[in-house]
């Protein structure tokens, strides 16, 4: 009788020793496909929404939509948040501003340094949708206003949060405020190796300084290059080859190229009543709405004159507002939109995902594709607001951070892409990164 407890008892243990690894790894599958991506408790200082229910974030000069937040110190200028709390209820959110330096990290500056006026304010301009099968409460908060003034250049982030609480965080955006004290002569070129000549967009520059006083120009001053308003591919920290006469050239080989890139595809979703460009169908299921997009391809050197030549993209962006309304934003419904690209054979080695300012210019699994093995194609559902939409396809290869975003879309030369270049300066003993100069050149005109 002893005998067989002790084999039974072995038994027990040979069986939990060869099934529970299997059982732990099931339940490590689990717990990262129910990983919270929406974290109230880390801040980042870039452009993030912290909450689910936080949709379509836009950010940009006041009346100028597809702009980016770029203003200059002391100007007329003024930057409009809005948001859309799909609670739908009448929620207490509070805006609070930080300086950053050009690496985006805090600078040494207290809020009364470089604010005048309030150090935070609530966010009390708000409005309900209307005629929507999607409640939801729009947000708006306009900065800088009377009552907070920005008296510093450089970097910041606009940080939402809510009930008081500056742990219960809602979003952060980053903007930037310049002063005009240097000339920026920029210039699109092709490159130089052969390599890149038909793929690569080539920028050399010059800075100007004779009427601000520099000691030490090559250490005082660094120059940061974006794409489309974007931080994500951005091009940091670039030294001049050599200067004269109070002037910096930035003739760079290799150090200034940026992959073309293509057209971004879009679609129409101003209109649930008709089918505008690129959507094949549309439905109400269960009290949603659902649109389908007519299927995708992934491009090569023949699909790309189609997509350069027959519309002007936004560049990445996308455009809030619904067909022939007067209140066109609080109108505006929201839907699943359905996305599909046909792959012979799903990825092996990575993950698919839309991809552009729609997803914060973030790999956000929100915006991941799944193949369908069946369909042959790769499928992927976003719930967005009514409007006009650039996106693309990017891949993000396992175990890696990079994101490639040309396998699917290829890149071109001959792409119309907007560049943005940004001086700072940071004299010996500064406590922050003065942001002196700003250009912005199109690689068309």
């Amino acid at each position: 009788m002893l005998y067989k407890i002790h084999f039974l008892g072995a038994l027990l243990a040979w069986f939990i020793l060869l099934f529970c690894p299997l059982l732990s790894y099931g339940q490590e599958e689990e717990a990262i496909e129910n990983i919270d991506y929406y974290n109230p408790n880390v801040l980042e200082y870039s452009d993030k929404v912290y909450q689910e229910n936080i949709k379509t974030v836009l950010f940009h000069i006041e009346d100028d939509p597809l702009s980016n937040p770029v203003i200059p110190l002391n100007g007329n200028f003024q930057l409009q948040l809005t948001f859309d709390d799909l609670e739908g209820e009448n929620s207490n959110y509070t805006y609070q501003i930080i300086h950053c330096n050009a690496d985006w990290q805090p600078s040494n500056l207290s809020p009364f340094e470089y604010i005048d006026g309030f150090t935070e304010e609530a966010i009390n301009n708000y409005s309900y949708s209307a005629n929507t099968l999607q409640d939801y409460t729009q947000y708006i908060a306009i900065i800088p206003n009377s009552f907070t003034k920005i008296t510093k250049s450089g970097n910041y982030i606009l940080k939402v949060y809510e009930d008081g609480n500056e742990d219960a965080l809602v979003l952060t955006r980053r903007f930037m405020v310049f002063e005009n004290k240097l000339g920026i002569d920029a210039n699109l070129l092709t490159a130089n190796n052969n390599r890149y000549f038909r793929t690569h967009q080539r920028l050399q520059f010059s800075i100007f300084y004779s009427g601000f006083s520099l000691v030490n120009p090559l250490s005082d001053l660094k120059v940061h290059i974006l794409q489309n308003g974007r931080w994500d591919n951005a091009i940091t920290d670039i030294q001049p080859v050599f200067f004269r006469d109070k002037t910096l050239i930035y003739n760079h080989l290799d150090r200034t190229l940026f992959e073309g890139g293509n057209e971004f595809r879009y679609f129409d979703l101003t209109s649930l009543d008709y089918l505008k460009e690129r959507v094949e169908a549309a439905d109400t299921i269960e009290e949603s709405h659902h649109v389908f997009l007519v299927e995708d391809v992934a491009r090569n050197k023949t699909q790309f004159a189609r997509f350069q030549y027959n519309y002007n993209d936004f560049n990445g962006k996308y455009s809030i507002g619904i067909y022939r309304s007067t209140f066109r934003n609080l109108d505006a419904d929201y839907a699943y939109v359905h996305f599909f690209l046909p792959l012979e054979k799903p990825l092996t080695t990575g993950n698919i995902y839309i991809f552009g300012a729609v997803s914060d210019w973030r790999i956000n699994p929100d915006f991941q594709m799944r193949y369908n093995h069946k369909k042959k194609q790769y499928e992927g559902q976003v719930y967005l607001k009514q409007g006009y939409y650039d996106y693309q396809y990017v891949i993000v290869n396992d175990g890696k951070s990079a994101i490639d975003y040309t396998s699917l879309e290829g890149s071109y030369f001959s792409t119309e892409n907007d560049y943005q270049l940004l001086v700072y300066y940071t004299p010996f003993g500064a406590r922050y990164d003065r942001l002196v100069g700003f250009q912005s050149i199109n690689s068309l005109r």
